[in-house]
């Protein structure tokens, strides 16, 4: 990363007078900035809240330029978000362009951002916004600091905003990464935490730019760990150290290419390529170095994947630990507490996901496999974490794996582990796999559909046994975890068409939970009312085209767009139809006036229907006040 770029807040007096036209007595690189963004023209007093936003294909757009930082990155973004949201920071990611694409954490600052808007479809490039972190850092291709007075728009005196630029390997900016929050929180510890977080992200765009080369992985690993200032290793697979930095052999003292991770780290090659494909919020804490002098870090683990997809090695990056220190040995034996109901953050109100809820209940007591069938956002995931926290296993681990993202080969060696000698390069010892990790608890697989038939035989063959076998070895292995199961594939034609084992099926046919679409369930509006609030209700037409929405992406797109609706209403207690994305407010044209009462009768009285009778059951799923329903009832006429 080049030299950081530090723009000082230098009070109301130094501003105001650079905006009244005077030179005031500032540092040179911000006055150079200030001059810089009023040639652009940038607005003195800040964007106007109402100036467009990027929706739909035009933040698609945008987002596609950084669709590879995001693929490849998002472990890194987690992490960070992590260390930044407990202080009250939001995380952002824009392109080069200044357009933020993705917005993460907040936590106390959410609020603020949203009224600045400092969210996803805003452009925040000099020309729109003065002098800003994100702007200045994509415009000068330089890691920025700017605190307070130091931003150009007068709306933004009261922020800190640390930013640092995203390069490709050409060296020119593809994102930037921004946290931003109130300027009293101002934290040294969030800007080297954004620092670091987009030097790994342009060494993961420099790895995936030669691995798609066909460069030699081991000599560009090497080169990318001696420019970073953490202590850092890079592990090949199946489980050797190639190489080390300078701070990495002082922490671990001596030489560490040729050595096996377990004895350095603690952690086998399996559990380094579980942990970068399903990292662990803020890093897994650890302890480092002789007895005497033994430190705590964060150890973050960073896939490199060959053009297939299969991970080839790995980067690991030992972040200095700011809570108390705890041992591997603490975090792998962490246990659950008890819950008063572990299914309660799933909301229903629609009689499918009750049924679905209940089915689970009864067969979280039982050890019978569990298959979970639901569309991407329907909410699969917190189904198995419900199913294991109501379970006799709630005290022991819940480990995940999503089988379609792993070659055939290396999920067998993943789940099962491997016997000495088992294949060239093999550890002396050989290996554990996740069902040796998750003894005593639940291992969930994602995408089961996605598995060959062989590993379907194999996992066929477990469920049925409680017995496996290490890859290369004779001995069988008693296994004791509980298995669940999940895909969004239809299982069924799957088998008719030869790719899905039948008998696997029939196994898990029976302990199959069903988890319905959102265009499928009648609580849309309920849980729309329920995700908005109690500070915001539904205007009648924005419900009703709510109510007709297909909602492709489910529950998670629900809340996206219901978030962005009530940053459009701006502090309205009412979400209107406007507010909504172009795609639903459509039918707000003067030419679909028809069509939209007739929809808000139609709705009405299916919903009516579903509540019995009810009217303030109807109300309430309809996210309006009784005698708003009362009103429209009247309007159209019905009792």
């Amino acid at each position: 990363m080049s030299e950081l770029l530090i723009l000082p807040d230098v009070g109301a007096t130094a501003w105001d007078l650079f905006q009244a036209g005077g030179v005031p007595q500032v540092e040179g690189e911000l006055l150079a900035c200030w001059t810089r963004a009023r040639a652009l023209g940038a607005p003195i007093e800040g964007a106007r809240l109402e100036d467009h936003l990027l929706r739909g294909d035009a933040l698609r757009l945008h987002a596609g330029h950084v669709e590879l930082v995001a693929a490849i990155g998002d472990a890194v973004l987690d992490r960070a978000t992590a260390r930044v949201a407990d202080r009250d920071f939001l995380l952002l990611l824009a392109d080069a362009d200044g357009v933020v694409v993705n917005t993460r954490g907040g936590g106390g600052f959410e609020e603020t951002a949203r009224a600045l808007r400092l969210i996803e479809g805003a452009s925040w490039s000099e020309r729109d916004r003065g002098t800003n972190a994100i702007g200045t850092a994509a415009a000068a291709n330089r890691a920025v600091a700017v605190h307070g007075h130091a931003h150009f728009g007068h709306s933004y005196r009261d922020l800190v905003c640390y930013a640092a630029p995203i390069r490709g390997i050409d060296g020119t900016p593809i994102a930037v990464l921004d946290a931003t929050a109130h300027l009293a929180s101002a934290d040294e510890n969030v800007r080297q935490v954004i620092l670091r977080a987009a030097t790994a992200l342009e060494e993961l765009l420099r790895l995936q730019a030669y691995a798609a080369a066909g460069v030699s992985i081991t000599r560009v690993l090497g080169r990318s760990v001696e420019r970073m200032r953490d202590p850092a290793l890079v592990i090949e697979a199946p489980g050797r150290i190639l190489r080390g930095n300078p701070a990495a052999a002082a922490v671990c003292h001596g030489e560490l290419a040729g050595r096996e991770p377990e004895g350095v780290l603690g952690l086998t090659w399996p559990a380094l390529v579980a942990e970068a494909l399903a990292p662990t919020v803020g890093g897994i804490p650890v302890e480092l170095g002789r007895p005497e002098d033994r430190r705590a870090y964060r150890l973050r683990v960073e896939p490199i994947a060959a053009p297939g997809g299969a991970v080839i090695a790995v980067m690991v990056v030992l972040e200095p630990g700011r809570l108390a220190p705890r041992t591997l040995a603490a975090v792998a034996t962490r246990t659950v507490g008890p819950v008063e109901d572990a299914f309660s953050p799933i909301f229903a109100e629609d009689a499918a996901v009750q049924s679905a809820i209940a089915w689970s209940r009864r067969l979280a007591t039982s050890e019978l496999p569990v298959m979970l069938l639901a569309e991407t956002g329907a909410g699969k995931e917190l189904f198995a974490r419900a199913l294991h926290l109501a379970s006799a296993r709630a005290a022991g681990p819940l480990h995940a794996i999503n089988c379609g993202a792993l070659a055939s080969s290396l999920l067998e060696t993943e789940l099962f582990g491997y016997a000495p000698g088992a294949f060239t390069g093999a550890e002396r010892g050989g290996r554990t796999g996740l069902f040796h990790a998750a003894r005593g608890g639940t291992l969930f697989l994602d995408e089961v559909a996605e598995m060959s038939p062989a590993m379907q035989a194999t996992l066929l063959r477990v469920i049925e046994t409680n017995t496996f076998r290490r890859v290369g070895d004779t001995r069988l292995e008693r296994t004791d975890v509980r298995v669940i199961c999940a895909t969004c594939r239809d299982l069924a034609a799957m088998v008719e068409a030869g790719t899905f084992r039948q008998d696997l099926y029939y196994r898990l046919k029976g302990a199959t939970v069903r988890i319905p679409a959102l265009r499928e369930r009648t609580d849309v509006l309920a849980l729309a009312a329920h995700l908005l609030g109690p500070g915001a209700v539904l205007a009648p037409a924005a419900a009703i085209a709510i109510a007709r929405h297909g909602w492709p992406g489910n529950v998670r797109e629900l809340k996206s767009t219901l978030a962005v609706a009530q940053l459009q209403a701006d502090g309205a207690a009412w979400i209107e139809l406007e507010h909504l994305p172009p795609e639903l407010a459509a039918v707000s044209a003067p030419s679909a006036t028809g069509a939209l009462d007739v929809m808000e009768r139609e709705t009405l009285h299916k919903v009516i229907a579903e509540s019995a009778g009810n009217l303030s059951v109807a109300a309430r799923r309809l996210g309006i006040a009784r005698s708003t329903l009362y009103r429209m009832l009247r309007r159209h006429r019905s009792t």
